[in-house]
Parts: C-alpha cells; structure tokens; sequence
C-alpha cells in the first residue's frame, strides 16, 4: 500500500514539471514549414507534445522542464529555418 500510494504522489510530481510555452514564429509561409517545425520540436529531448498553426503563426509546446528549456526550443525552431520569440510561457 505504502508504495501505491508513493508511486501516486511521484507521478503527481513529476506531471508538475510540465510547462507549456507559446512562440511566435517568423518565416513560415506553408504547411510544409509547420510540419518541419513540429517536427523538429519534437525531436527535443523533453517535448511532450508540439503544435505549430499557420495562420497564428505559433507552436504551443509542452515538455518537461527538468529535460529541456525554452532555449533548446528556440534552437531547435533555428535549426528548422525559422526564427522563434516567446510569447508566453506558464506551468
């Protein structure tokens, strides 16, 4: 019982380190460009789940802040050809 109940609390814990962060993203111009960003975000270590909308001109992207941060995202968009600014971030 002792160790459901930890195994319970570890995760709860674990789930807090999630963070969602939003980008504004510079250059895209077609789906193309969203499905390289995409995938290139997650390829990021810690990238639980990333979505890039054309018309926005955004990704939102979940990921674990004990993994990766909002540089690595950042370079990973730059890795894709494109330039990326935070807009928002929040846990």
């Amino acid at each position: 019982m002792k160790k459901l109940i930890i195994l319970t609390l570890l995760s709860i814990f674990l789930q807090a380190e999630d963070k969602n962060i939003t980008i504004k993203i510079d250059g895209m111009t077609c789906p193309l460009c969203t499905m390289a960003i995409k995938k290139s975000l997650k390829s990021t270590k810690g990238v639980k789940k990333a979505k890039v909308s054309l018309p926005k001109k955004m990704a939102t992207v979940t990921f674990d802040n004990n993994e990766t941060n909002s540089t690595m995202l950042l370079n990973a968009i730059k890795k894709a050809g494109y330039k990326g600014a935070i807009e928002n971030a929040k846990n």
